[in-house]
Formats: C-alpha cells, structure tokens, sequence
C-alpha cells in the first residue's frame, strides 16, 4: 500500500477542500466537474454511517472509467461513526492501487489512532496559521501539529508578539462578558507563558528550545472549561 494514497486534511470547510482539489488537480482531476470516478461521502443526519462505507467499498474496487484514478472524498470524516471507521480501516490497510482517498475533518480529535496511522495527515494554511489562536489548541490532538508549526516559525520574537495580541483580544472579549471567570484566569496564564517564552529568548536561549518549551508548558495548562471561550 501507498501511504500517499489516503489523506486527511484538516482545518476549516472552505480551506480543507481547497487543498482537496490541489491534491486532485495534481492528478489531472478536476473536481468541478462530474464524473463516475469521483466518490463522494457526506453526513446523513448528523454522522456518516457503516452503510455508507460499504457503499464506497462496493464503488472503490470497480475500475476508473474516465480517469487513471478513483477519487474519493469524505467530507466532515470527524463524524464517521466508530462502526463506520472501523470498516473504512480495512479499505485503507488494503486500497485498490487506482484509488485516492482524502478524508476531510475540523480536527483528528474523533478520528480512531488505527485510521490515522494510515494516512498523510495535512493541515489547511489558515488552519496552521490559526493554530494558535484559540487556547483549545495546545490539547493533546494537536501537540504534534503545534511542534510542527512553531519549527517554521522564522521571527520568534514577532511571532510571539502575534500571538500576545490574538490572546489579549480574546481576554478583552472575554472580559466584556463577565461570566467567562475561568477562561479569563485561562487566557492571563498563556500570555504570561508567551511573556516567559520572549524574555529566554532576548536572553539568547535557544530560540527553538524555548518555543518547544511554551508549547509543553501551554500543554501542561488545565483546560477545564475552555469550550465556553468563544
């Protein structure tokens, strides 16, 4: 099996299926026009369920009618069912060599270990550039994503004062709402971690050392309530 024959992609609707039809365009599809060899997998009342992959299963092994490739998509993959996921792992252990299947999701976060251990995982642009912007990113899913995005960041002390700037905004917005106590405490504690971070870098600590640092340490941060933040 090629690795390079299931993806995720993940980040915000619009974004995610922009990098899709790169990656399709790449292969001389054009996703805007209909075709046999184009699959689509969308959520029926709310979730994506195992008939539904039995149904990709039933298309995935017929040979491309038009094109060198199957290309299958599966929108919002976040919401496979785990019955669902479970059937698609045994397409992606095995997939037939003339298809191509990319899996889009807000987040890896409802997604099986097994499923993305058999896949390229991607990230949007705007998805790596908001990475950051919302405190609910340094959870555990997205650790590895974090570590990977502050590897290309090229100006750290600007970069760090980006990131003071988007959370002091949301503390202000927070602040306006008076009912937010926790996600306010939460929002001081990784600014002062970003302030901490920019002082051992004007001290000339390693620069890398000490991004890998924050992100462990905004790891390390008790994040009880942070889905009221807004």
């Amino acid at each position: 099996m090629s690795l390079f024959q299931s993806h995720l992609i993940i980040g915000e609707t619009n974004q995610r299926r922009i990098q899709t039809e790169i990656l399709a365009k790449n292969l001389g599809i054009n996703l805007k026009k209909v075709s046999p060899d184009i699959f689509i997998i969308a959520p029926q009342d709310q979730s994506i369920s195992i008939s539904q992959v039995r149904d990709l299963k039933a298309h995935i092994f017929e040979k491309p009618v038009k094109s060198k490739y199957k290309f299958i998509i599966i929108e919002s993959a976040q919401k496979l069912t785990v019955e669902a996921q479970n059937a698609l792992l045994k397409i992606l252990e095995e997939p037939p060599d003339c298809a191509i299947i990319v899996m889009e999701a807000e987040s890896r976060q409802d997604l099986l270990p097994t499923i993305l251990s058999r896949v390229v995982i991607k990230y949007s642009q705007q998805s790596k550039a908001h990475l950051f912007s919302n405190p609910i990113s340094y959870e555990k899913e997205n650790l590895l994503a974090a570590l990977e995005v502050i590897a290309q960041v090229k100006d750290p002390k600007n970069w760090i004062d980006e990131q003071i700037q988007l959370f002091y905004k949301k503390l202000l917005e927070n602040l306006k709402e008076k009912s937010y106590t926790s996600a306010v405490w939460h929002l001081t504690q990784i600014i002062n971690q970003f302030l901490k971070t920019k002082v051992m870098i004007e001290a000339n600590v390693d620069s890398k050392f000490a991004l890998a640092d924050l992100i462990f340490s905004l790891k390390s941060l008790d994040y009880p309530k942070l889905n009221q933040l807004h």
